[in-house]
């Protein structure tokens, strides 16, 4: 009896529901068809108005590109607000940033900003002045290659106050027109982005007075005078708070990212890698330093100290894990006869402090094509080269050599390989485990009678990572 009724319980349920229940898209909110409608609306109105039909704007970068962007707008932890960008074609400002606020169950307009171009490249919020709603920042691509950033308050627009009935604030939202509902620019100026899609606006505390600021990075065409720029909330008005010059000769921007000085403060940092004429990576690093904006990296010809030379595929990386970002300087190593280790190096990285010292964190070896990268001990310097054995199929072996000179040759002491997990029954003997990801094992052995390096098995379990590649282009 009790197992019948179980069965009909489940026969009634699920299981035979028809395939059109089985395949229905879920519910939507009540909120989403409420804000869905207050778009179409507005979407309708505009074509109305201008007589041409309206488009969907694609955000290009950053960390705002969805069509329909909620928001904490006003700062309460709650995203009240919800942005989308419209572009009307034909009309002197073709796209515009629509801001709704919901009031009750229903979403209305509650700002608008307005802008040239062909599309936006970024944008983000910040509260900037201190007060009010967050300012709206926009990186708007005037053509290929052009780009302007824009900065709007919407503390100017009269809106309803808090003393009136959900159905009183809605009717006086309802009665205000996109004039009425404009954001106030407080800065247009040009801006540069970089290739891989860094945008060239960053927002930061940059002074740590809990006010946000913009640094604003500048490439020149012509390679002479790029720069950064910081602007901050001064009097009422963005104004610019200092200026610094990057490296001279730059011909593309190619990532930009913002991250910390090493020391005690946690000071905001801007660390921005260029290409220079002759082909060589010149990393700049700026920071706001007894209140001035200065690049602490500078050398005494115009160019940055940190310069990458044969070796580009390694970025700025937090390399220890100790939220602050480390610098590469590539060391070629030295090769014995017609070896095939020409192409070997290893990374001393450093960290920058507000004295623009650079100090010395930690070197390693990176295997860029298989993957992982070892912390070389200090006592290895100028004692070690590096060469590789691709001969087994499947299994790539680098082999860790002690270097006795140019004239005699290098002595094995360690190998390290990287093998599909089908060969794993070859790990016989005095082998280390290093890491084990799905198909792919890593592993060392010493070789008999090797230099005495200072490492044991554990070691190298300590020293041994694999390559994540979120670090590197984050």
């Amino acid at each position: 009896m009790g197992l019948a009724l179980v069965m009909t319980v489940l026969l009634s349920g699920c299981l035979f529901r028809s395939p059109d229940d089985l395949y229905r898209q879920p519910e939507r909110s009540v909120g989403y068809e409420k804000l869905n409608a207050a778009i179409r609306a507005v979407r309708t109105g505009l074509e109305g108005e201008f007589g041409v039909r309206v488009e969907d704007v694609t955000i290009m970068a950053g960390d705002n590109t969805a069509t329909i962007q909620l928001q904490d707008l006003d700062g309460d932890g709650l995203r009240e607000s919800a942005v989308t960008v419209l572009r009307v074609p034909g009309i002197e400002k073709p796209i515009k940033i629509y801001i709704f606020t919901q009031v009750g169950e229903e979403y209305v307009v509650t700002g608008v900003v307005e802008g040239e171009g062909t599309a936006i490249y970024a944008m983000d919020y910040a509260q900037l002045n201190g007060e009010g709603r967050k300012e709206v920042a926009v990186n708007w691509q005037i053509s290929s290659g052009a780009y302007q950033l824009g900065v709007y308050t919407l503390d100017d627009i009269d809106l309803p106050g808090e003393g009136l009935s959900e159905e009183e604030a809605l009717t006086v939202l309802r009665g205000l027109s996109r004039s009425d509902l404009m954001g106030t620019e407080r800065l247009l100026t040009r801006c540069s982005v970089a290739s891989d899609g860094s945008s060239g606006c960053r927002l930061l505390d940059m002074d740590r007075d809990t006010r946000t600021e913009l640094l604003v990075t500048r490439m020149d065409a012509g390679g002479l005078s790029s720069q950064v720029e910081l602007y901050g909330w001064k009097d009422g008005a963005m104004v610019s708070r200092g200026l610094t010059e990057l490296s001279a000769g730059i011909t593309a921007m190619s990532r930009i990212r913002n991250n910390y000085l090493g020391g005690e403060f946690d000071q905001p940092a801007l660390y921005v890698s260029s290409t220079l004429a002759d082909g060589r990576r010149a990393i700049d690093v700026v920071s706001y330093v007894d209140g001035a904006l200065t690049n602490v990296s500078m050398g005494a010809e115009g160019v940055s100290r940190e310069i990458v030379q044969g070796y580009t595929e390694i970025n700025p990386t937090d390399i220890n894990r100790d939220m602050v970002v480390e610098l590469p300087s590539p060391t070629l190593l030295p090769t014995y006869g017609e070896s095939t280790s020409s192409n070997f190096w290893l990374i001393d990285w450093g960290q920058y402090d507000q004295q623009g010292n650079r100090n010395h964190v930690l070197t390693t070896y990176h295997n860029m094509s298989d993957g992982w990268y070892l912390e070389i001990p200090e006592n290895w310097r100028d004692q070690i080269t590096i060469s590789r054995n691709d001969q087994v199929t499947g299994r790539r072996e680098v082999i860790f050599s002690h270097w006795r000179g140019e004239d005699q040759e290098p002595q094995p002491f360690l190998s390290v390989y990287r093998m599909s997990s089908s060969q794993s029954s070859s790990l016989e003997g005095d082998w280390t485990v290093l890491r084990e990801d799905e198909n792919v094992i890593y592993a060392a052995r010493f070789w008999p009678g090797g230099w005495n390096c200072g490492l044991d098995g554990l070691d190298l379990l300590k020293r041994f990572n694999t390559i994540q590649a979120s670090w590197y282009y984050e």
